[in-house]
Formats: structure tokens, C-alpha cells, sequence
């Protein structure tokens, strides 16, 4: 049976890692000074080396004879393990097996002694998959674990690990693998294989696989049993459903030059050749995040893992356009990229997405919407706006345009009682009222407001009463500005101008309130009060 390459060549020693040279030297100097430790965490994105760096290490620090902190892979230790036979070497997917139930037999088998290794190593892959029975049963062990036992943990999720664990851990982070050093390891693995290939395609790959390079091996794997012969680009492009290079260019310029109807036929026309929806909106957005990078940049090339000449094909684009516009773009096709996950014809959303970059009236998101009031604002002001009228229109803009007498404050008092508000309006306006103050932060006077409540309404004047004992509010409320501001959230919320008049509900005596009433419902001369 043929052996997929990310396996055939997966690394056997640190100096195979690939772009881990930070965590490899600090795990080999700990071989070589003896400071093992008894739990590791190996956290990182998928295909970064985390699994193959834990079984180097496992194999160095039993290895019979160690070269420099690396394995010799040629001992019965290193055998073992390569093969998958030795005992002391126990590896577990936590995915399948994150019962408490799996867990407790782990930890049974921790209590016996290795047979042949001096470590007993323990990897445990997509730790964070474990219950949290699990956790707590694998708690204990880590924390006093026997001398011969080392846990390396691996997860590509390492916000779902419990703290109590990750502070029994020593943590590596494994980073993205950068492009140039996929490339070059696709480089070398070709040649030991005999297969041609065009340069373009190695940086295709090695960007497709967005910094994993087992990823890129599986691609690498899967393009070398497709095509015969050498591997080129156009070939590559149609296998992988990606749009060239080429397409992505000249769709953007269209774009930039407004113009829907070339633009959207040449969308069809990539669809049509095949082309996953979701990658091409993928492409666009990197595009243009490119095209951003190089806006803003002074040396793109330390931003943008590419070669020279495309980075000159984007400053050339990049000058026909400015950030903001870019900027609107990106989010465009964000949101495009979110809806064609739902639509169930996710090129609908990919159209809708090119219309609203070349047609900026189409685009109704809040920030276009302010931009365009912004600049009508200041166009305005400066006096360059020319609108065509009949004589008729303009006679009426004229006279609602006279400048008239400033309104005096009385005035405007006076207008607020002929408003016709209800008790049940003002009411219902009440928590909306309150929410209103606790968004311009008015927090406290919110709080003093609603040991209130509205008893009446009478010729737009809103009564708020307080009782007795919260007599305290009305009177910090009529200090400085507060009234007035519970006067214009009262307004803004009914949309109509108020009056707030504040009062205390007095207490009643109920002695007093009995003679009163049996006053009149016999009459003085018969009620007699005794002191």
C-alpha cells in the first residue's frame, strides 16, 4: 500500500522540524542538561508539527545513544517507537477516547513501572476533547506524577484546557509555518521524488495551505497521483477550483472602474468554469487585504508573502484606489463570505457583494450611509451644490428659508404646555426614558429617576412624585443640570417637547383622615373628638 507523503515524511529528529527552531533548541538543551519535566502542553494551528515534535522528543530522552539532543533512530528504543510497538510509549486520541472511563485506565497503567524505556511517555492529542470528568480524574496525576512518567499534551485548542491544568504544564505555542519554509521543504521532497514542477505552483501550495505544512503535503500528495508528468499551473488551478491570478486582477480593476455589467459576466464566467464560490470570495478578500497592505506600507514585502512582481502588480492597482475604498471592499465581501454560507445559491451573495462595490448607493451599511451625509453636510456648507428647480420651488424654499426672530425660552415654555401628552404615553415612555439617561451616562440620575414614578399628566406637563422616605431624589434631581436633562430625554423619547414638575407624596395621618371622613358623613355637630 502507497504511503501518503505526510507520513513518508514526516520528521525523525529535531533538525527536521520545520519552523519550530525557537521550541526545538529549548527542548533539546533541555535533553541534554537532564531538566525533563514531567507535562508539557503543545499547543498550535493544525499541521504545524506539534505530534511529530512529541515523538522526537520521546524517542531523545529514551534514546540508547542520543546524538547532540537528538535521537539516533536506530536503537531498539527508537525503533519502538517509530513502529509503534514499545510499551512504555503509550499515544491516545482524545477525540475517541475523552470518557472519565478512559481517563481512570490511563491512570492505572501510570502506577506501573516502563519495561524497557527509562520514561514512560504519554501523548495525549486534542487534549481539549476530554470531559470534564476526565480533566479532574487526569488532574491528580499531573500534579505528583512518578518519576519515570511524562505527559506531552497536544491540542490546537488550548482556551478549552482548564487552568488548573495548563499551570501543571510547561507550554510551547507552535506558530504558522512560514511560506518560503514550505516551499522549500516541498522543494526538497520533490526532487527526492522525481517530480517535476513549475515555481508558481509551489507558491500556490504553500499559500493555499495557509501555514501547515501537512496540509500542503496532502495537497502536494494529491496533485502528484492526479497529474502526469510535470505539475502546472493551470492544471493545479482547475483541480484545486481556484481562480487564477490573473482573474482576480482584472475583476478588481473592473470594480474600480464601476462597471456592474463586465464585472458580473466575468463572475459568470468563473463559475461557470468551475470555481468554488466560497474560495473566490476567499481570494477577493486576501486580494484586497493586500491591496490594503500595500496602501499603508512602506515596505509591503515584510507583510505580503510574495514574490516581487506580484507585489509591483498590487502597488500598480493599489494607486487607482484609495484605503477607504479598500476598506469598504473588505468588509463587502466579509459579509458576503458570512451569507454564502446560508444562501443556498452562495453566488447570489458573491453578486450582491460586486454590485455594492461598484454601485456605492447600493451599499446601506451605517458607515457608507454617514460618509455620503457627512459629505452632503459639507457641500452644504461650502455652497457647491446646484439643484435644478421651477421658480414656484424656489419662491417656497425662500420663504421657509427667512431668518426668523430667535424663539425666547418663555416661549418656547408656553409651547410645551399646549402639547397633547397622556398619563398612559408618559408612562410607557417611562423605562424608555430611563434607558435613554443610561446611554449618555447618566447612570446615577437614572437610578434617582426611577425611585420616582409618573402620577400625572396635565397640559404637557408630566408629574413625577417620590415618596416621603425618597424625598432625597427630588432634591438632587432640581440640582445643576439634572432636570433639564430628564426634560430632554422625556422629550426625545415622546418626540414631543415636556414639562417635568417634581413632588414629594405627603404621609397622611390616619387618625386625622377618620375624623375628616366622619365629619362629613355625620356632621360636625355630632362628631365629638376626644383628646
Amino acid at each position: 500500500m502507497r504511503i501518503a507523503l505526510y507520513r513518508r515524511w514526516r520528521p525523525q529528529n529535531f533538525d527536521e522540524v520545520v519552523g519550530q527552531e525557537a521550541i526545538v533548541k529549548t527542548l533539546k538543551n533541555q535533553i541534554k542538561l537532564g531538566h525533563i519535566s514531567h507535562a508539557y502542553l503543545f499547543s498550535g494551528t493544525r499541521g504545524t508539527g506539534k505530534t511529530s515534535t512529541a515523538r522526537i522528543f520521546a524517542k531523545a530522552i529514551n534514546c540508547l545513544n542520543p546524538i547532540d539532543g537528538n535521537p539516533c533512530n536506530e536503537c531498539e528504543i527508537c525503533q519502538g517507537i517509530n513502529k509503534g510497538t514499545l510499551l512504555d510509549f503509550i499515544e491516545i486520541d482524545a477525540a475517541s477516547n475523552n470518557r472519565v472511563e478512559n481517563a481512570r485506565d490511563l491512570i492505572d497503567t501510570v502506577s506501573i513501572p516502563p519495561s524497557k524505556a527509562k520514561y514512560k511517555v504519554y501523548i495525549i492529542d486534542e487534549v481539549h476533547m476530554l470531559s470534564t470528568h476526565a480533566f479532574n480524574a487526569l488532574l491528580k496525576t499531573l500534579e505528583e506524577p512518578p518519576e519515570y512518567a511524562v505527559f506531552i499534551l497536544a491540542t490546537t485548542d488550548p482556551q478549552k484546557v482548564p487552568v488548573t491544568i495548563l499551570s501543571r504544564c510547561q507550554r510551547f505555542n507552535f506558530k504558522r509555518i512560514k511560506k518560503d519554509e514550505i516551499r522549500e521543504r516541498l522543494k526538497l521532497i520533490l526532487n527526492e521524488i522525481g517530480v517535476e514542477i513549475e515555481e508558481n505552483v509551489l507558491d500556490l501550495i504553500a499559500s493555499y495551505s495557509d501555514g501547515a505544512l501537512r496540509d500542503a503535503l496532502s495537497l502536494l500528495d494529491q496533485l502528484v497521483s492526479t497529474i502526469s508528468g510535470k505539475i502546472d499551473y493551470e492544471s493545479v488551478i482547475s483541480i484545486l477550483g481556484l481562480t487564477s491570478k490573473e482573474n482576480i486582477f482584472k475583476l478588481v480593476d473592473l470594480m474600480i472602474e464601476k462597471d456592474v455589467q463586465n464585472s458580473l459576466k466575468l463572475v459568470d464566467q468563473i463559475i461557470l468554469d468551475g470555481k468554488d464560490v466560497n474560495n473566490f470570495i476567499e481570494e477577493i478578500i486576501t486580494h484586497l487585504r493586500n491591496l490594503l497592505m500595500v496602501k499603508v506600507s512602506k515596505n509591503p514585502a515584510e507583510i505580503i508573502d510574495a514574490g516581487a512582481d506580484y507585489i509591483k502588480e498590487l502597488k500598480n492597482q493599489a494607486g487607482r484606489i484609495s484605503s477607504e475604498e479598500i476598506m469598504r471592499g473588505i468588509n463587502i465581501f466579509i459579509e458576503a463570505e458570512n451569507d454564502a454560507k446560508t444562501f443556498m445559491q452562495p453566488r447570489i451573495a458573491l453578486e450582491m457583494a460586486v454590485i455594492k462595490f461598484c454601485r456605492i448607493e447600493y451599499d446601506t451599511s451605517l458607515e457608507v450611509i454617514l460618509n455620503r451625509l457627512n459629505r452632503l453636510e459639507e457641500a452644504l456648507k461650502s455652497g457647491n451644490v446646484n439643484i435644478n428647480l421651477k421658480e414656484e420651488q424656489k419662491k417656497e424654499i425662500k420663504q421657509s428659508l427667512k431668518v426668523e426672530e430667535p424663539v425666547k425660552e418663555e416661549a418656547k415654555e408656553e409651547a410645551a404646555l399646549t402639547v397633547d401628552v397622556t398619563l398612559d404615553e408618559a408612562r410607557i415612555a417611562w423605562q424608555d426614558v430611563l434607558n435613554y439617561l443610561k446611554v449618555n451616562k447618566r447612570m446615577s440620575l437614572a437610578s434617582l429617576l426611577n425611585l420616582g414614578d409618573v402620577t400625572s399628566v396635565k397640559n404637557g406637563e408630566i408629574t413625577i412624585t417620590f415618596e416621603n422616605k425618597y424625598a432625597f431624589s427630588k432634591k438632587k434631581i432640581e440640582e445643576g443640570d439634572n432636570k433639564k436633562f430628564i426634560i430632554e430625554a422625556f422629550s426625545k423619547v415622546l418626540r414631543k417637547p415636556v414639562k417635568i414638575k417634581l413632588e414629594v407624596k405627603e404621609e397622611k395621618n390616619d387618625i386625622e383622615e377618620a375624623i375628616k371622613k366622619s365629619k362629613e358623613l355625620f356632621g360636625e355637630d355630632i362628631v365629638e373628638v376626644i383628646e
